[in-house]
């Protein structure tokens, strides 16, 4: 709504000394405050922004009163726009007194009145004096159509800080559209980011390892746990290497008790063989013996021989007696025969199971076994049992030794040769290296590593994707998997390492870096 104050009962209306322009949600304050300065001022009202922006832009107003009492208007637009006006123009804000201290530090505002206005504030800005409210019959004469407008005159400093205020009021409209344009970009450039990061498989993340990183500190541990292991199987290397050697010469000398045994087993055997034929070619006589004697001795042959002769009286009774004596003698020495004869049978059973025993030992002594088979034996052997059982057990004792020994032996050989394997590698690879020298690699997430093969190009930006150029190519890839965090959405991911051969060591400082292609082709 727009309305132009004029006094009542004037028949013209004369041309005011200054315009003025009250933009605000209620014109009765105001207006009651300059009903009696009407004629010196013109005076508009305006409720709405956009009618006060028409009105601005439709004529020329030397003050601009914004009432920012009420904050569901959009008043605070006014402000910016009185600066792009192209002519020069004294803003001035109602405000409550709680937001005095903000407008005052607004660029262009002349003057902050706290609410409620006081008519000597307002009128003080106006350049206006106090005047009494004429009576209602007074009527002041119309003012001459063709007199000329009397202007108030401006001083130069007035001039020169009217001149100076436009000139801030220029330059704060275009850094507020420089901000809004920088702002613009930015949130322009950040989505741009988000879909790169969200579509794109060819970026990592450069890291400079040196001596002191994380991750160059945990190699050298591991390079020297390996190596104190590596001492350890040397050291296990050589207690088998004696171990061993002490067992070579305790199977040396059970050999030497074995064979000395299965000697004396041998000559025993050879002497009960004779023993055996000496008692055989004796039972043998024994039994001729005694068949003799019992042809001498039995039936009545030799006695009937004697008595017949002595009842002829061919021998005499001394011969006939000493006959008889004879065939009794020779009846016991019958019996003697036999029990010899059934002695020498036993001693030749005796002999047979000795016999039999030996031959088993010595088997069981050829054939490198234990003596469980071997058969009973005479109390006469134990001595010689014993000495071939402890022979044997020793032999057996050293050959089980030396086969765990070379077993285990073989064993730390391998353990060795792993080790060796390991710390060769890890003293070659780059986290090694990184103890003499400065080393540049890459992390690479799982998922982006295709674009980062041994002999790929790298391409560094100086905006993260765009103003991009070639800085290097990659190199040999790390062993292991690496833990580390999404440079631009913060969340935990995993990936290797690559190690990477840069021409342009600065891009090692970067945020990322991008393989095998520029992310824009620019």
């Amino acid at each position: 709504m727009s309305q132009v104050l004029s006094l009542k009962n004037h028949s013209v209306q004369r041309k005011a000394a200054q315009r003025v322009l009250y933009v605000g949600p209620s014109s009765d304050e105001i207006c009651n405050l300059l009903v009696n300065h009407i004629g010196r001022i013109d005076i508009a009202y305006e409720t709405e922004v956009q009618a006060a922006f028409a009105h601005l832009r439709s004529r020329q107003f030397d003050v601009v009163i914004i009432d920012q009492r009420d904050e569901n208007l959009a008043t605070r637009l006014i402000l910016p726009v009185l600066q792009a006006l192209g002519y020069p123009v004294k803003p001035v804000v109602i405000s409550p007194l709680t937001d005095v201290g903000h407008y005052l530090n607004v660029p262009g505002v002349a003057r902050v009145l706290a609410a409620p206005v006081k008519e000597t504030q307002l009128l003080r800005i106006l350049g206006l004096e106090r005047r009494t409210r004429p009576a209602e019959n007074t009527v002041k004469p119309p003012p001459e159509q063709n007199a000329p407008v009397q202007r108030k005159k401006i001083g130069p400093l007035a001039a020169l800080i009217n001149r100076c205020m436009s000139t801030i009021s220029m330059l704060y409209k275009r850094v507020a559209f420089v901000l809004l344009f920088a702002l613009f970009i930015a949130f322009a450039f950040y989505g741009l980011l988000i879909a790169f990061f969200l579509l794109s498989s060819g970026w990592g993340a450069p890291l400079t390892l040196t001596r002191g990183h994380e991750m160059v500190n945990r190699v050298e541990r591991e390079i020297t746990e390996a190596k104190v292991a590596l001492n350890l199987t040397d050291q296990r290397l050589v207690d088998e290497d004696l171990a061993k050697s002490s067992a070579e010469q305790e199977l040396r000398d059970a050999k030497a008790l074995v064979k000395y045994a299965a000697g004396t087993v041998k000559k025993e055997i050879q002497s009960r063989n004779r023993q055996s034929k000496v008692l055989t070619q004796s039972i043998k006589r024994l039994r001729k013996v005694k068949a003799q004697l019992e042809k001498q001795v039995s039936g009545a042959g030799p006695s009937a021989d004697l008595e017949r002769l002595y009842q002829k009286r061919l021998i005499d009774r001394t011969s006939y007696s000493a006959s008889t004596l004879n065939l009794i003698e020779a009846g016991q020495r019958l019996a003697a025969i036999e029990i010899e004869i059934d002695q020498s049978e036993g001693q030749l059973e005796e002999l047979a199971m000795s016999q039999e025993m030996l031959a088993s030992f010595d088997v069981a002594m050829k054939k490198g076994e234990g003596l469980s088979g071997v058969t009973a034996a005479s109390s006469d052997l134990l001595p010689l049992t014993n000495q071939a059982s402890q022979a044997v057990a020793a032999r057996e004792m050293a050959k089980s030794k030396i086969t765990s020994v070379e077993a285990s032996r073989a064993t730390l050989v391998k353990s060795k040769s792993v080790l060796t394997d390991q710390i060769a590698t890890l003293e070659n690879s780059a986290l090694a290296r990184a103890r003499e020298k400065r080393i540049d690699v890459v992390f690479v997430p799982y998922g982006n590593d295709n674009k980062f093969r041994q002999g790929a190009p790298l391409y560094s930006c100086m905006f993260t994707i765009i103003l991009c150029s070639k800085v290097g190519e990659v190199g040999q890839p790390l062993p292991g998997e690496i833990n580390s965090v999404h440079p631009f959405f913060g969340k935990p991911i995993r990936g290797s390492l690559v190690e990477v051969k840069l021409t342009a060591p600065d891009a090692a400082m970067r945020e990322i870096i991008h393989g095998n292609y520029k992310p824009l082709l620019f």
